[in-house]
């Protein structure tokens, strides 16, 4: 059975991501921004 695949960036660094949701990803890609990146994650 085929699984869909979301892959995310980073705007900031170097950081790439792949997850089997979109909210998955989300809930990924902001906790990236929130211990990387906390200025741009208050923004976000």
């Amino acid at each position: 059975m085929y699984r869909e695949v979301v892959s995310g960036k980073c705007n900031h660094c170097e950081w790439k991501a792949i997850a089997t949701s979109y909210p998955e990803m989300v809930e990924m890609y902001h906790d990236h921004l929130r211990g990387d990146h906390p200025a741009a994650w208050m923004r976000a």
